[in-house]
C-alpha cells in the first residue's frame, strides 16, 4: 500500500496512521507529562483540546473549496521536511536541556512536537497538500505553551485569564469552522465568547476551585455548541458535502521519507527529558495550616505576613506565607561584628507539585536584574529531604543573597516550596527580596529567558557568604518540626 498498491484512500490512511504511531512513539513522555499536568490542574492541560480546534479550522477550509493544481515537486518535498525534522531535534536535544529548570514553563517538547508533525506531513503527503491547511499549523505555533502563558500572564494570571485565552481561541475556530463570511464568523465568534465569559462567570462563582484543565474543557464544549447552534439557526449546514478534511498526494514510494520519520522520532525517544518536582517530592511533616514552621532554638520569630497573590498566579487554595525570625543571640560564626541575622522563611503551598514547576524561582521573585549562580549546590537536610542552595547577585543595589530551597509533600492536598533566603547586609533593615511577582515583572523575566538564554540571568562563579549558616539552619527547620 505504501509502495503505489491498494486505492488512494487506503494509502492515506495508512500514511497517517503511520505518522500519528510516529509522533506518539518520538513524545510518548511528553504527552504523558501533559496528561499527568492536565489532571493535576495546571494550565498545560489545554494543549489536549488544540486537536479539536484544529478540527474545526479544517472542516472550515474544506468548507471554502479553494482550488489545488495537482503540482508536486518531490525533491523540495523531501529537502524542506528534512529540514524540518533537524530542527525538531534542534529545539527537542539542544533548546530543551538548556532550558531544564524551566521546562514546565515554557514546554519547549510541544514546539518540537509540532515541527516533527510538520515535517512528517510534508514528507508523506507534499508540501502543497500540507500547507492547504496552513492556518492549523499556524494555530499550533502561535498558540504554543510559551505565547499562552505569556498572554495569559499579561491579563492578569490565574484560572480566569487561562480560560480567557482558550475562550478566544476557541470561539474564532469554531466560527472559522462552521460558518462562511467575514461578517457571519464575526458575529458568531462574538456570541461564543459573550456566553463564554457568562458561564465562565457564573461556573467559577459557583465552583472557585474547578482546576484550569476543566474549566478550558468546558470553554471548548461552549463555543462548539454556540457555533454549531448558530449554523442550525441560520439554516447553513454543519457538513456539506467535500467539506471531510483529505489530505492526499505525496511520494509513491515514501521508503525512504519513512526512514528519515523513524530515525528523527528514535533519536527524540532516547533523549533525555528534565526532571519535574512532581517526579520526587519527599515525605514532609503533617500539614498543620497556615502558621508558618516552627522556630528552631536560638532563633526568634519576628514578623509572619500571608499574602494572596499565588491565589491569582496557582489556584484559590494556594497560600504564601513569609515568616521572618532573627537570632536570639549573635554568632561569630556568622557576623563578626557580632551582629544578629535575619532570615526570610518563605511557604509556598499548593495543591500540586506540578504548579511549582510552572513558577520557578526566577518568576516567583523579580531577578530580571539579578544573576543566579548555575550549578546550584545541593546540601543534604536530613530526613531524605535534599536542598539546593542558590546565591543571587543585583549589582544595581550592591547586594547579595544565599538561599537555600526544598519542597516536600506536607498530605495529599499541600506541597510546600520552602526557601530560606538571607543577604549580605546584617543590619535589622535589611532588604530581602519581595515574593510577590508583577505580571509585568513575570512577563519580562520569561521574554528575558527566551531572548536571552538562561547563561545570560546566572552567574559561573557565585559566593556562598552564608552557606554555613543556610545550612545549620536548614537542617534544624527540617528537624523541629512535628513529625
Amino acid at each position: 500500500m505504501l509502495c503505489g498498491t491498494g486505492t488512494p484512500a487506503t494509502r492515506i490512511a495508512v500514511r497517517w496512521a503511520l505518522l500519528v504511531i510516529l509522533v506518539v512513539a518520538a513524545f510518548r513522555r511528553t504527552l504523558v507529562d501533559i496528561w499527568v499536568g492536565a489532571g493535576e490542574g495546571t494550565s498545560i492541560g489545554y494543549v489536549l483540546l488544540l486537536p479539536i480546534l484544529a478540527l474545526a479550522l479544517m472542516l472550515g477550509i474544506r468548507r471554502r473549496n479553494k482550488p489545488v493544481l495537482p503540482i508536486h515537486d518531490r525533491e523540495t518535498d523531501v529537502i524542506v521536511g528534512i529540514i524540518g525534522l533537524v530542527v525538531a531535534l534542534f529545539v527537542q536535544r539542544l533548546l530543551l536541556p538548556r532550558y531544564a529548570p524551566f521546562y514546565e514553563l515554557f514546554h519547549f517538547d510541544v514546539l518540537a512536537l509540532t515541527l516533527f508533525a510538520l515535517s512528517g506531513s510534508i514528507l508523506l503527503f507534499g508540501i502543497r497538500a500540507t500547507m492547504r491547511y496552513w492556518e492549523v499549523w499556524v494555530l499550533f505555533v502561535v498558540v504554543n505553551p510559551i505565547t499562552y502563558r505569556l498572554v495569559a500572564v499579561a491579563l492578569g494570571g490565574g484560572q480566569i485569564a487561562y480560560a480567557s485565552v482558550m475562550i478566544v481561541a476557541s470561539a474564532v475556530t469554531f466560527a472559522y469552522g462552521f460558518h462562511r463570511g467575514f461578517r457571519r464568523v464575526a458575529v458568531v465568534a462574538a456570541a461564543a465568547i459573550v456566553v463564554d465569559t457568562a458561564v465562565l462567570t457564573l461556573v467559577t462563582h459557583w465552583y472557585p476551585n474547578l482546576r484550569i484543565s476543566l474549566v478550558s474543557a468546558g470553554v471548548v464544549a461552549i463555543s462548539a455548541v454556540v457555533a454549531c447552534g448558530c449554523a442550525v439557526l441560520l439554516g447553513e449546514p454543519l457538513l456539506p458535502p467535500g467539506t471531510v478534511p483529505r489530505i492526499g498526494g505525496g511520494p509513491d514510494n515514501p521508503s525512504w521519507s519513512l526512514a528519515a520519520l523513524a530515525v528523527a522520532a528514535l533519536l527524540v525517544a532516547v533523549a533525555p527529558m528534565p526532571a519535574t518536582t512532581s517526579d520526587d517530592v519527599a515525605a514532609g511533616p503533617p500539614y498543620q495550616g497556615s502558621t508558618g514552621l516552627t522556630v528552631p532554638p536560638g532563633w526568634r520569630q519576628t514578623a509572619l505576613q500571608p499574602m494572596d497573590w499565588p491565589q491569582h498566579f496557582f489556584h484559590t487554595e494556594s497560600t504564601f506565607l513569609r515568616q521572618t525570625i532573627r537570632t536570639i543571640e549573635p554568632d561569630p560564626r556568622w557576623d563578626t561584628l557580632g551582629r544578629n541575622r535575619t532570615a526570610q522563611i518563605d511557604l509556598l503551598t499548593v495543591r500540586y507539585g506540578a504548579a511549582l514547576d510552572v513558577s520557578p524561582t526566577l518568576i516567583t521573585y523579580d531577578l530580571r536584574y539579578a544573576r543566579v549562580s548555575n550549578p546550584p549546590r545541593s546540601v543534604e537536610l536530613g530526613r531524605d529531604i535534599t536542598g539546593t542552595m542558590y546565591s543571587i547577585v543585583d549589582e544595581r543595589i550592591h547586594l547579595t543573597w544565599n538561599y537555600l530551597t526544598f519542597t516536600w509533600r506536607r498530605d495529599s492536598a499541600h506541597i510546600q516550596r520552602v526557601t530560606v533566603m538571607t543577604v549580605d547586609n546584617h543590619e535589622p533593615d535589611a532588604y530581602f527580596l519581595p515574593p510577590q511577582p508583577s505580571v509585568a515583572g513575570t512577563a519580562s523575566a520569561m521574554v528575558a529567558l527566551l531572548a536571552r538564554g538562561v547563561s545570560a540571568v546566572t552567574d559561573a562563579d557565585p559566593e556562598f557568604k552564608d552557606a554555613d549558616l543556610l545550612e545549620t539552619l536548614g537542617r534544624q527547620l527540617v528537624e523541629v518540626q512535628p513529625w
